[in-house]
This record gives C-alpha cells, structure tokens and sequence, in this order.
C-alpha cells in the first residue's frame, strides 16, 4: 500500500511539472506590461459653442514612452474628433454636457488606457451677432460672428451641427425681438420664445430658430394656423398660404411701472400667398391678437407685393418709464394687380383712392421705408422689364398723396436699400458700387446717377465680377455692413472655397462719410441677407434711457 502511494505521488508531481512548464511560468516565458499613465487633462471643460479647445496630455510608461507606439483617439459624445496626441478643435457643437476620453492605444499589445472627462458646451450665440444668410452649393445656409468678444466666424453651420439643410433659396433673414416668459410662452409659441426668435425664409416657409442657441425650433416653420387663434367656426381658412415677406414693428418696450421687465408689445406682418396675416404679439399684462387670409381691399383677386413697410416710426417719449418703442403708422402694402397702394391696420387693408396716389399698372413694391421727414414715406416699385422708380408719399392722417417720382436710374432689380432714419439720405447698392442720395431730389426730378457712388469695391481690391449683394445698417447708424460675392456668375455659390466676404465700415453720421474698419473673407456662401442679431432690444442702441450706448459692431 505504502508503495502505491509513493509511486502516485511521484506521478503528480512529474504531471504538475509538466503542466507548469505548460502554463508558461518558466522564466523567460514572463513578459512586463507597458503601464500607461495620462496625466495633463482636466476633469472638467467649460467653453461657448465655437470656441476653441486645445488639450496637451503627457502620456508616459512604465517600460517606454515613445508617442509613436501607441494611436489615440479623443471621443466627446461618442464621436470620435480628433485621433493626434494633442487636440485642437473647434467646439461645433450644441449645448449641454458631453461626456469624454481620452484613449491610448498601444500598437503591439493592444492594451487600451482610458481618460474620462467632461465638456459642457454653452451658448456662444445668446448675445449680439453678425448673421449672413447666404446661398452654398445650391442650399441655404447660416453664418455667424460674435460681437461680445474675439472670435472666430462659425461658416455655414447649419447643416453641419443639425444634420439637414434650411432649404433650397434663401429669401430672408429676420429677429423677433418679443421676450416671452413664464404662461406667457404659451400664446405666443411658436412665434417666440424667451430670447425671442430668428426667422429665415427660405422656399416660402419661415423655419424657426431659437435666438439664444441657433438651435431648430421644436416646431420647424411657422404654419398658417399659427394665425388663427381661438377661432373655431366658421373653420380658418389658410388656403394658399406661402410665406413670401415678413416684417415686425417695435410698438412698445419700456419699464413697467413696478419695476420689473419690461412691457412689450411687438407687431408681425407677414405676406403670405398675396394676403396679409398679422400678429400682436404681447406678453402680459397685454394680451396677443392675430389676423389670417385677409384679401386686398381692391378684390379676391387682388394680390399683395412681396414687401410692405411702416410709413411712420416715432420714437415713444422716454418719460419716466424709460421708453424705447414706436409709435407706429399704417403699414403700406401694393397690390400688383390692381397696380394699387393700399394701407393696412391689424392685418385689414384699407382703400388709398387714384385721386389721391395714381396706379401704377404692372409694377411691384420692392423696398419702402419711413424716412425723418415728417409724413413722409419713401418707396420703390419695378416695371415687368425690372426698371425702377422711386417714390415719396406724404401723409396727413390717414390721406396720401404723391410728393413725387423719378427714375430709378443707375439702380437696379437686384438693388439693396437703407434709408436713414435721421437724415433725408437712402443708401442703396448697384452691381460693385454703393450710392447715396436724398429722397427731397424726387421732388426736383433729379434721377440716381453715378455721380451719387460713394464706394466701389474695385477701390477695395476686388475684381470687376464681385458685387454686393446685401447691406444692412446698425441701430445706431454708426455702422454699415455689406456682403459681397465673389462667385461671379455663379449662382449657387458652388465649390469648396467659400467666397462670401462681409464689410464692416464706420459711419459717420454727420458726413456720412465711410471708412473701413474689419474685412472678413470668405466666410459665407453668396450673402443673400446680412443682419444683425441683437439679443435685446434697445432703441437706437442706447439704453437707460437713451443714455448708455450698447452697440459694440
């Protein structure tokens, strides 16, 4: 028995010998782990869309450090941007917290060493903006440049951050300035929200965008119904509602008696399908109020110009309750059809009789404007064969009559115009020039000509195939914006190189004298439409009263 035992002994131990040789645990079977240690990266970030966030980590071994040995990746909400050691980028993301690594691989054995941190992305667009809409490979698109601080523009965001397009052809660009809170939102969603409301037309529909973020809306476009209110019967009737001009008048913005907020009340007007719809968009103690579907005075046939304008802005009286709203005037309307000026009050048009502003058979409004000569509005109308004529109606009441009418002369159909609000001068643009001239010459026949060229962008460096495209002026008219296309004949602003630039010069109110002060290249597509985003409205750009002066373009 004891024999057996012993020779079962030996037995094992020669199995598990062998098995441990089996197992690698012979000396030169041991291999060491290149331990990886990442040190250099915060567990937090905070940055603004569109920042920049640039990260240096030092990624050391126990055995070796060598960077090459090893691949990287930085993943920030499960996307993987950047696979360098370091990383720069730029945020082109939404808001709100996204959780990341940072991740080293090494090449030979595969082991993986992770970094967790965290990014929380802000708004960088809930302030002042230079917006541009434009034209970009045959789609519209979106840029912008903050005014709060140094920064680079975000170009052709749109598609990019929300995954679709805004649509074919860019139209227009416009903000809302109504701030809504509290029950308030609900009746007056989905015009505004708590900053307010960017609108882009595009394809007649009017997407909406909030005003803080640039984010889509909830509801993507602002529909017909928005319009109908509490009415139930007879059934609304949108029928041939498209969306081809849309407007707002500041009504009121002041301090409310109690010290908080502010009252506001805010006009929209919007030509849809050659009619007029309408809104009062008031928060409380106010209550809103809408229009839909109303026809031209002139007939069920009539149809309305894609333009209209308030032909009176006067200031309200500051007072004590530091006031910065309007007094508006009727907002004018043409109906093409009836070759008729109109006048419009709550979305209802009203009769301007012949006697009083002749017809203007086989024209179409395309700018119009209150001007700082009382009773005094400015408009210009295009001929079928895209000739223009520039017109001054005064005003007594609600009485109009023709103050008189010249040729359009050296602009054009594709002419951009500004008309100051205090002095008698009209910017406007033509092909690679601006021009200035005073509205009181309509009343002396004096016809826009190129003596009245201020600027041309060949005295700018251009080539003769750049042109301007669109204009806008600050509150303050201290500043004027140009966008100028560089695309010459092209159309859809094709090709990888974006050859949209915006001017920005300095204004001189008195001599109206231009310098300029920042050239921005190629940051758009084909600027259609150049506005400036102001989070919060302040009449003339001045606050408190008109004291504080808040524009920083």
């Amino acid at each position: 028995m004891k024999r057996c035992n012993i020779i079962l002994l030996v037995l094992a131990v020669f199995f598990l010998s062998a098995c441990s040789k089996d197992l690698g645990t012979d000396q030169a079977d041991y291999r060491d782990i290149n331990e990886v240690t990442i040190e250099g990266i915060d567990k937090n970030y905070a940055r603004d869309m569109d920042d920049s966030l640039k990260i240096e980590p030092k990624v050391t071994g126990t055995i070796y450090s060598d960077t090459s040995k090893f691949n990287y990746s930085w993943d920030i909400s499960n996307t993987i941007v950047s696979t360098s050691l370091n990383l720069k980028i730029r945020v082109d993301m939404v808001p709100g917290n996204k959780i990341s690594r940072f991740i080293v691989e090494d090449k030979v054995t595969k082991v993986k060493k992770y970094f967790r941190f965290d990014l929380n992305v802000s708004s960088s667009t809930a302030g002042n903006l230079i917006m541009v809409l434009s034209k970009s490979n045959g789609k519209a698109e979106l840029s912008y440049l903050r005014l709060d601080k140094t920064a680079n523009w975000a170009i052709n965001y749109y598609e990019s951050r929300f995954g679709s397009p805004l649509g074919i052809n860019p139209e227009r660009l416009d903000m809302l300035m109504v701030e809504p809170t509290g029950t308030a939102l609900a009746a007056i969603e989905p015009f505004a929200n708590r900053y307010g409301r960017v609108m882009v037309l595009a394809d007649n529909k009017i997407a909406l965008i909030d005003k803080g973020s640039l984010e889509r809306n909830v509801v993507p476009y602002l529909e017909g119904t928005a319009f109908t209110g509490t009415a139930s019967y007879p059934p609304p009737n949108i029928e041939g509602y498209k969306p081809e001009f849309m407007a707002q008048g500041i009504a009121l913005w002041r301090n409310n008696p109690y010290g908080s907020n502010f009252h506001q009340n805010v006009e929209f007007q919007l030509i849809s399908g050659g009619a007029l719809y309408f809104a009062t968009l008031a928060p409380p103690p106010f209550s809103s109020s809408f229009a839909y579907n109303r026809k031209s005075v002139y007939g069920q046939t009539g149809y309305f110009s894609a333009f209209g304008y308030y032909d009176t802005m006067l200031p309200t009286p500051n007072g004590t309750l530091f006031q910065h709203g309007y007094t508006l005037g009727n907002f004018i309307v043409f109906d093409r059809v009836f070759g008729r000026f109109a006048y419009s009050s709550y979305g209802t048009s009203y009769n301007i009789p012949t006697t009083d502003v002749k017809a203007f058979p086989g024209h179409e409004l395309v700018y119009g404007s209150a001007t700082s000569q009382s009773g005094t509005s400015f408009a210009v109308l295009k001929t079928s064969a895209n000739a223009l004529r520039f017109l001054l109606l005064g005003k007594v009441g609600n009485k109009y009559s023709l103050s008189g009418e010249v040729a359009g002369g050296v602009a054009s159909d594709k002419s951009k115009f500004y008309n100051l609000k205090t002095s008698p001068y009209l910017f406007f643009t033509s092909g690679n020039k601006l021009y200035k001239y005073n509205i009181l010459d309509i009343t002396s026949n004096s016809v826009p000509n190129e003596s009245h060229a201020v600027l041309s962008l060949t005295s700018l460096g251009y080539s003769a195939d750049a042109v301007i495209t669109s204009m806008t002026v600050s509150r303050t008219e201290k500043s004027l914006i140009l966008g100028v296309s560089r695309y010459g004949t092209d159309t859809n602003g094709n090709g990888q190189e974006n050859k949209g630039d915006v001017l920005v010069f300095s204004l001189d109110k008195a001599g109206l004298g231009l310098t300029l002060k920042e050239k921005y290249v190629g940051v758009s597509g084909i600027p259609v439409d150049v506005k400036i985003k102001y989070q919060t409205h302040w009449r003339d750009g001045k606050a408190n009263g008109g004291v504080i002066e808040l524009d920083n373009i």
